[in-house]
């Protein structure tokens, strides 16, 4: 591992999992923090990463049911660059930082924005990318901006920073929740919805490549910047922050995302 033959206690670490399998995996306790100075890896040699699979072109199946997409490419860069195998997961977005702590998952490239609320159940690194809260409604709507004061219905997924703004907001309208925000689009495209509030670069990818007839309504509603989750107190989040600048600064990160969204968003 490129990475991880500088941790003398690598060797101890995987010899204590095999002694004792519970110690290193979802069967303690649930405990959310890691204690030591080494990395902790569910398995040696491998480093599980969740994300939800249901946000694209972040995570998503291709037509061949193969889990694809930005976060997907980010991970597979980041564990190749780490000298790991990846064993990349799927579950609801609600469900991850749960995964995380009770030890199913090494770290979450979920699209996830440190909240101070997640803060307070696991660690992130440094961001990774930059993007925006836009709301989209349907193309021939006479929406000009987002309104909080409005009565309409607003589809967000279950569990994001786009369910948190609108309750902080007191939006006065019916919240309607998803486990994916590309269903709450199609609901609004259907006209079931007034309008969705997702991340810009999942709206605006919706409206090109998969043309959807909707449209940004206003400006962005706020910025944000997702990093990736590790369990609290474990020390592989200086592992995978090193391994995140090794891939910006090598050309890699930037090749990941011209692929697809024809720019850095970094």
């Amino acid at each position: 591992m490129k990475n991880f033959r500088h941790h003398a206690r690598a060797a101890a670490v995987a010899l204590a999992c095999a002694v004792a399998l519970t110690a290193c995996s979802g069967g303690g306790d649930g405990g959310n923090s890691d204690d030591g100075d080494g990395p902790k890896l569910i398995k040696e040699g491998q480093i599980v990463i969740a994300m939800s699979g249901e946000f694209k072109p972040f995570s998503h199946f291709d037509e061949g049911n193969n889990l694809t997409g930005f976060d997907y490419d980010i991970a597979a860069a980041i564990a190749d660059e780490m000298g790991l195998t990846l064993k990349a997961e799927t579950a609801s977005f609600a469900s991850l930082i749960q995964g995380l702590r009770s030890k199913r998952y090494d770290a979450l490239i979920a699209s996830m924005t440190p909240s101070d609320e997640r803060k307070k159940e696991v660690d992130f690194t440094e961001s990774y990318y930059t993007d925006g809260a836009g709301y989209f409604v349907k193309t021939a709507s006479d929406c000009e901006a987002f309104d909080v004061e409005s009565t309409g219905t607003v589809g967000v997924a279950n569990g994001t920073t786009y369910a948190q703004y609108l309750a902080d907001e007191g939006f006065k309208g019916e919240v309607v929740s998803f486990e994916s925000d590309i269903t709450a689009l199609e609901d609004t495209e259907a006209g079931r919805l007034d309008g969705t509030i997702t991340g810009l670069l999942v709206g605006l990818f919706q409206i090109k490549d998969a043309g959807r007839d909707l449209r940004q309504c206003g400006e962005p509603l706020y910025t944000e910047s997702p990093a990736i989750a590790i369990r609290q107190g474990n020390p592989l989040k200086a592992e995978v922050d090193e391994a995140l600048k090794a891939i910006k600064d090598n050309g890699t990160y930037a090749d990941i995302s011209t692929k697809w969204f024809g720019e850095d968003i970094s």
